[in-house]
């Protein structure tokens, strides 16, 4: 090796120990990795968690008791009916009422026309 390699081979190296220098104080010490593993759960606390959560069997059987899209549609769509009847029962009664008053109205102003001519 010429004295130029050797030279290009030492700034390698200061630049490869200048990075690692650079990377060193942000790596976790010995100490703070086994603090971290040690709140990690264990074996047999995971299998507590799990224990208690549905099954297959059980999700499926819940989920069959609920009703399919299609019966949601007809359902909302029963719903849609009966709410549009009601509505039309309610204009009918709103019609009537003004039909009544319309009449009185009229029977009001034929004696209001009649005082006044006489």
């Amino acid at each position: 090796m010429n004295q130029g390699e050797l030279e290009q081979t030492v700034r390698n190296i200061d630049t490869r120990v200048a990075r690692i220098e650079q990377i060193l104080p942000t790596l976790s010490t010995e100490e703070q990795l086994s603090e971290a593993v040690a709140r990690l759960a264990t074996k047999e606390e995971l299998q507590a968690a799990i224990a208690v959560l549905a099954t297959k069997e059980e999700l499926q059987a819940a989920i069959a008791l609920l009703p399919t899209r299609e019966e949601m549609h007809a359902a909302i769509r029963a719903e849609g009916d009966a709410a549009r009847r009601h509505a039309t029962m309610l204009f009918e009664d709103l019609r009537d009422d003004n039909r009544v008053m319309l009449e009185h109205l009229v029977a009001l102003s034929a004696r209001v026309d009649q005082l006044a001519r006489g």
